[in-house]
């Protein structure tokens, strides 16, 4: 039984040397994010002058990306996985362009609040992100509290401080009920079914693609994109050219 030492020892080391890595900066994050979203199609059809250029512009736009204060690298390795394949064809969906634009899943989990469990918060940044906290909403309260969500089904019991209701319904304070429709009365775009909440407090429909928008949630798509100084429409995918603002950080 001898041989079994130097062979367990062999198999730990790994293990002990992972425990050790240091964490990640900020800084080095956004040096990943560079080379993530730096592939070769992005350098050509951005007509960036080179990679090293492409990541150094890349770099500084992560870096004001992403909030200086509350960085952990937890979700660090998942968010760059997904930057890197919205990157790598230059041809980016919706859901792509929230992610690499807005910090979108999964790239919404690099911040650890100041707000522990229960306290008051407004968004998700005031919270523990990164452990999978968010802040939780009920009925139409516009402050919510940080908690570990717990899915609930449609009708069932919410008025636990946890309680999330499933797509579609809302939670009143009590009971998850069905999302209101089109025309109703809203305070949150959680309570409509389909759209979102406008600004007369009442459900209305997501735009369509192509049409002018100020916000996300006004689009269908989710996303709402600056083409250009004069041109700002919903849209579901961008294929990067050399005009398009997009590029600019690659350059």
């Amino acid at each position: 039984m001898r041989w079994l030492s130097p062979l367990l020892a062999v198999l730990l080391v790994p293990f002990a040397c992972s425990e050790d890595e240091p964490a990640q900066t900020r800084e080095d994050f956004c040096d990943r994010w560079a080379a993530a979203a730096c592939s070769e199609e992005v350098v050509s059809a951005c007509v960036a002058e080179n990679v090293d250029a492409c990541r150094l512009s890349q770099e500084r736009e992560c870096l004001e990306l992403v909030p200086a204060t509350g960085f952990v690298d937890d979700r660090a390795d998942e968010c760059l996985d997904a930057v890197a394949t919205a990157y790598a064809d230059a041809d980016l969906t919706a859901s792509e362009l929230d992610t690499v634009l807005r910090l979108g899943p999964p790239c919404d989990r690099l911040v650890r609040g100041p707000r522990a469990t229960g306290e008051e918060c407004t968004t998700r940044l005031d919270c523990d992100g990164p452990g999978g906290y968010d802040c939780v909403f009920k009925g139409g309260e516009t402050n919510g509290s940080c908690q570990l969500p717990a899915l609930t089904q449609a009708g069932r019991d919410c008025s636990a401080d946890n309680a999330v209701c499933t797509s579609g319904f809302y939670c009143d304070g009590s009971n998850c009920i069905e999302g209101n429709a089109m025309g109703e009365a809203c305070a949150r775009n959680e309570q409509c079914a389909e759209g979102y909440c406008g600004s007369a407090g009442l459900c209305v429909a997501g735009l369509a693609t192509n049409q002018p928008c100020t916000l996300d949630v006004e689009c269908a798509s989710g996303l709402c994109y600056r083409f250009s100084d004069t041109e700002q429409v919903c849209t579901d995918r961008v294929r990067l050219a050399r005009t398009d603002p997009l590029c600019s950080t690659a350059r």
